[in-house]
């Protein structure tokens, strides 16, 4: 293939990955043009690129998982070449086949390798005969759904229990069900085909033997069109949360050496059997008997960060040289690694409520920056978090000298980060890297699940007393301002005392904070406590408050206020205030006698009907938003009494869906 330099590339994808491809074709001389849905037309990545082309539609179907959408919006813009990023359709190979019919350069392996990777028992077979270890796995029949179709539970027997259910099509956790037994095989099946087919355009699974307490690693290899294929090294990917990463680094720790090596060469054997050209990625299950094929994914991965910064390669100018039709510029001698590199997902999420996703609008955010920080990131302030897309928002990342130095950064990074009016996972990342059993190393896939200490990590105390008197500073600033003194600012309640006390909530609960005048001591008390607490004097000035507590020590605060929240940045981390506390009877899906929805969505199903007699904890209705399906449960026992949603009804925030007759007391 002769070498063709690319002039336009059109990025036919969203979020953080659009913006990263954009950045790198800019870095490689090119034009970048975006593509965008009606209700990402004020997303970062439009405005960045040199062009933007509206997809028209009202679904994922008709935007961005239309093959021929894309390419008209390609033709349209003038673009010689095509970059799918990750998700979406950048492991369907209708979209390269496309890009041919249509002269446009894929910037991505060749369809076929793509359908030999996707087809899971095809890959096995074909990876198998390199040489690579496998599990015991096979596809599910097309239309094979219920507990008792004979062909999926002999299919289930063979590959032998536990297992998991995966889709076909896609990554990243989506459609993926543990089935640990014969009676639970029918409705894992058919929620993760409806899974897969919201994610990846696919409703086709497949199931696999399920290691117990297996680790994640995976190998990054890269092809040229001169049929050379070279690994860029590994990863960790331990660190997952319903079968998603949210920890990654480079290297992977705690394998010996001699795994290591085969894993690199079983990973570039892999790749050349399917004839693999561009960056790809082997991922392998890892225990104590060996390391087994998990899958290829034959796209660039979220993680691509990590590998960039130990190894100082640019994954996405090797694709644009690569499928422009340039031979890699260096050997695998060449290529070597140096320091460790981590990564967190930062995603719109409540992980205390079953990692609930918190679509919602960015007041304000100010990214980490500094010495091996670097920030990859969907938003900006004023971005809308759609509940329609994967709740992803940025991925932070830090690089170091050695894993201790690595980890320190980015826990840094992590505090210093500014969000407001949007809720993340940002205090179990913070739990995480700074937890003792993550620092040694002492992980597997199943290192989340059995801590929810790290799950519901919160604000620690000490830190918690500080912000909420650094509010208090701010309110009395505000009044001053104001000329309103005494009476509190629009949105905060004055609990009646003789000395003024504001009266705040967190995700910990209720919190009072009295302040007595500007160059006074603040108290704070926690919610059934008699006594105040004592906290310290402050100065300040334009939301900028520095608190002085007893032992001479002054921590610098910036307090922005809103009518009905307060949010706090500091050393320690941030701090979100407001008067009704966000884990409420109504935040969590309605009370004991009903059940409303709790983030805009579609109903999939309902799992009851008028009549049943339910017990609190069980499943009431299937709810699809953010690309994941969440089941909302009966928050008390009762008997159903009216059904108000049906599936593929598309519902909002507090909608009624299930009215209950609440069991007598």
């Amino acid at each position: 293939m002769p070498s063709e330099p690319l002039r336009r590339v059109l990025v036919a994808n969203r979020g953080e990955i659009a913006r990263r491809v954009v950045r790198g074709a800019h870095d490689a001389g090119c034009e970048a043009v975006a593509v965008y849905a009606a209700d990402d037309a004020a997303s970062p990545h439009v405005g960045e690129a040199d062009a933007a082309v509206l997809l028209v539609g009202a679904s994922l179907r008709e935007t961005y998982l239309d093959p021929d959408a894309l390419v008209r919006a390609a033709a349209a813009s003038g673009a010689d070449a095509l970059h799918p990023g990750y998700g979406f359709l950048s492991e369907n190979p209708a979209l390269p086949e496309a890009c041919a019919r249509a002269g446009l350069v894929w910037i991505g392996p060749p369809p076929e390798a793509m359908r030999v990777m996707g087809h899971k028992a095809r890959a096995k077979e074909v990876v198998a005969a390199a040489g690579v270890p496998v599990l015991p796995s096979a596809v599910v029949p097309a239309g094979a759904t219920g507990a008792t179709d004979a062909a999926l539970a002999d299919l289930a027997a063979d590959v032998g229990y536990p297992l998991l259910v995966k889709a076909s099509a896609g990554g990243g956790g989506r459609g993926m069900r543990l089935v640990e037994s014969p009676d639970d095989l029918g409705e894992a099946v058919a929620a993760a085909q409806r899974e897969a087919a919201a994610a990846f355009g696919s409703d086709e699974v497949f199931v696999e033997r399920y290691l117990s307490d297996p680790r994640h690693v995976e190998v990054q290899i890269i092809g040229d069109t001169d049929g050379t294929v070279l690994h860029l090294f590994d990863r960790e990917c331990s660190v997952q949360r319903r079968h998603q990463k949210v920890v990654e680094e480079a290297p992977a720790v705690c394998v010996p050496d001699a795994t290591r090596r085969v894993m690199w060469e079983a990973a570039v054997a892999a790749a050349r059997a399917v004839g693999y050209v561009g960056v790809g990625t082997v991922e392998y299950l890892v225990d104590g008997s060996g390391f087994f094929f998990l899958e290829m994914n034959t796209r660039l991965q979220v993680e691509h960060g990590v590998t960039e910064l130990v190894t100082g390669l640019d994954l996405v100018g090797l694709q644009l040289a690569v499928a422009s039709g340039r031979p890699l510029p260096f050997a695998q001698e060449d290529v070597t690694t140096a320091g460790h590199a981590i990564e967190v997902r930062l995603c719109a999420e409540r992980p205390r409520d079953g990692y609930r996703p918190t679509p919602g609008t960015v007041a304000h955010v100010r990214w980490p920056e500094g010495l091996g920080v670097r920030v990859d990131r969907a938003i900006e302030s004023n971005s809308v978090v759609s509940p329609a897309y994967d709740s992803l928002v940025a991925k932070l990342m830090a690089h170091g000298d050695d894993r201790t130095g690595a980890i320190a950064r980015l826990s840094r990074a992590l505090r210093t980060l500014e969000l407001d009016g949007l809720e993340t996972n940002r205090e179990l990342l913070g739990a995480v890297l700074g937890d003792g059993a993550f620092g040694r190393g002492e992980i597997d896939i199943h290192y989340l699940e059995g801590r929810p200490d790290l799950r519901d990590a919160l604000v620690p105390d000490e830190a918690r007393w500080r912000h909420a008197a650094a509010v208090g500073f701010a309110l009395l600033e505000q009044r001053a301002a104001r000329s309103l003194v005494p009476v509190p600012a629009a949105g905060w309640r004055n609990v009646g005392r003789a000395l003024h006390a504001d009266e705040l909530r967190d995700a910990a609960g209720e919190i009072e904070v009295r302040v007595p005048a500007p160059d006074g001591s603040a108290e704070v008390r926690a919610a059934g406590d008699d006594e105040w607490r004592p906290v310290g004097t402050a100065t300040t000035r334009e939301g900028v408050v520095d608190v002085t507590t007893g032992d001479g020590l002054r921590r610098r605060y910036r307090v922005r206020l809103a009518p009905d929240a307060a949010f706090v940045n500091g050393p320690e981390g941030q701090s979100t205030f407001a008067l009704r506390a966000e884990d409420d009877a109504a935040e969590r899906g309605g009370v004991a006698g009903e059940c409303r929805a709790p983030l805009p969505g579609a109903v999939t199903k309902v799992l009851v009907s008028v009549g049943d007699v339910v017990a609190a904890g069980d499943g009431l209705v299937v709810l699809a938003a953010m690309q994941m399906e969440h089941t909302l449960r009966a928050l008390g026992a009762g008997t159903v009494q009216a059904i108000h949603g049906a599936p593929g009804q598309q519902v909002d925030v507090g909608d009624l869906l299930v009215e209950l007759e609440p069991a007598p007391a």
